[in-house]
């Protein structure tokens, strides 16, 4: 499985024929309130609403585009708006600016204001915290830690010979590794002024960097590098005997209110919450062939 995990994320993530694997599966459950009933949908033209999220989630959103709006998902990304984190996303939507969001749990004081709007987060799907290792092309690339190797890499006093650079401060990467390891950990930064910045991962050996699962396979594992399997796993590995890989985060989404039910984002909505969307999202992001990623389909089977 490790073997076919690197094939997959070297083969370019979206635009060459690999093939699909099974990603951590979801719980089901949203943040708040159930997952909407599924419509009978055929297509949905993606010029009749705006949906967008945190840059981390563009790969899931743009497949979830490009299936609803029966499209490439260059065409798809061309009509979405994904960048920044998920406290800029939330944001828009409670400005108005978004009709649908894809995104990481929302802070404690965010989600006070979505309630606040009667806006109500569904989970869809579930990403994960990888951790890359920078070694040389002569080293053995099979690196096999526990979440306490991991935090040991973060601790300026650390022994391991291991250095730990850590994401931006406010990103989603970062929050999130707060959220699976309990707390947070600076790793290396630099002062620029009376600003203390992140200093930028080099990849080189014996340095340790993290990103999220479905940003790797967006963009690609850097050169260099080799992914950590955590506790015996990697991201893609299918869980067996009730083991699976450790470091799992779910993301969400949300409608903004006031939307008649064939409003087009609300089908939208309607759909990738509903069971059948949620299991099509998880065989579609560890990622399609090319030609199934405008293929059409019927999402009236979602039902």
């Amino acid at each position: 499985m490790k073997k076919q995990l690197l094939a997959v994320l070297l083969c370019g993530a979206l635009l060459t024929g690999c093939g699909t694997a099974a990603v951590p599966q979801q719980t089901g459950s949203g943040a708040s309130g159930s997952a909407p009933e599924q419509p009978v949908v055929q297509r949905i033209d993606l010029d009749d609403f705006s949906f967008g999220g945190c840059a981390s989630l563009s790969l899931a959103g743009n497949l979830a585009a490009a299936k609803a709006g029966d499209t490439s998902y260059e065409a798809a990304h061309d009509k979405t708006a994904f960048a920044g984190n998920s406290e800029e996303a939330w944001q828009r939507l409670l400005d108005g600016e978004l009709d649908v969001v894809l995104a990481y749990a929302p802070s404690a004081e965010t989600q006070k204001k979505l309630e606040e709007q009667g806006i109500s987060l569904v989970e869809v799907g579930t990403d994960a915290l990888v951790f890359l290792a920078g070694s040389s092309s002569e080293e053995d690339t099979s690196l096999d830690w526990t979440k306490q190797d991991i935090l040991t890499a973060y601790q300026k006093d650390n022994t391991s010979g291991w250095t730990g650079y850590a994401a931006a401060a406010g990103s989603d990467s970062r929050r999130i590794f707060a959220a699976v390891f309990g707390s947070d950990a600076p790793g290396v930064t630099m002062q620029s002024g009376e600003d203390t910045l992140t200093a930028a991962c080099p990849h080189t050996a014996g340095t340790v960097c993290y990103t999220t699962w479905l940003s790797l396979l967006r963009n690609g594992k850097p050169n260099d590098t080799s992914i950590i399997a955590v506790d015996g796993m990697l991201p893609g590995d299918t869980a067996e005997e009730g083991k699976s890989y450790p470091l799992t985060v779910s993301y969400y989404l949300a409608v903004r209110p006031g939307l008649e039910q064939n409003d087009p984002a609300m089908l939208f909505y309607r759909w990738l919450g509903s069971d059948a969307g949620r299991t099509w999202l998880a065989e579609a992001v560890l990622p399609p062939a090319a030609e199934e990623t405008g293929e059409s389909d019927d999402m009236s089977q979602a039902s």
